[in-house]
């Protein structure tokens, strides 16, 4: 059954499930490089913000009908939208890293580590 949510609430959790993968938890971190102009005291007078960028992780079982078929280094196609953290719009997700784990009194899982580049134009390659 779905949660019932009583008075002032938040979002309660995950919108969908992605492909391939019912998800149990799902995180965005966001961050960028800092370059600062120091003066010749050694005082930070100034600042450049450069690379942003988020990565995600996302855990879950693999389904049974359509496992998650994704390659490392490849675009992932996320049902969940990228909170609007940053600054650039559009951009394209990669997979760096896939974990699966078999267990002979559990579901098969899996764990996705990808980074979202949101200045990455999505086509391309060779």
């Amino acid at each position: 059954m779905a949660a019932s949510l009583l008075g002032t609430t938040g979002n309660w959790g995950i919108p969908q499930d992605e492909a391939g993968i019912l998800i149990t938890d799902l995180s965005f971190d966001f961050s960028n490089q800092e370059k600062p102009v120091l003066d010749k005291g050694g005082e930070i007078i100034g600042l450049a913000l450069y690379q942003e960028m988020a990565e995600v992780k996302l855990s879950g079982l693999v389904s049974k009908e359509s496992p998650f078929s994704g390659k490392v280094g490849a675009a992932l196609t996320l049902a969940n939208t990228v909170p609007g953290h940053l600054n650039g719009s559009g951009g394209t997700t990669i997979v760096s890293q896939i974990s699966r784990s078999l267990n002979n009194e559990d579901f098969e899982k899996i764990d996705i580590t990808a980074k979202y580049y949101p200045f990455v134009a999505a086509s391309g390659g060779s």
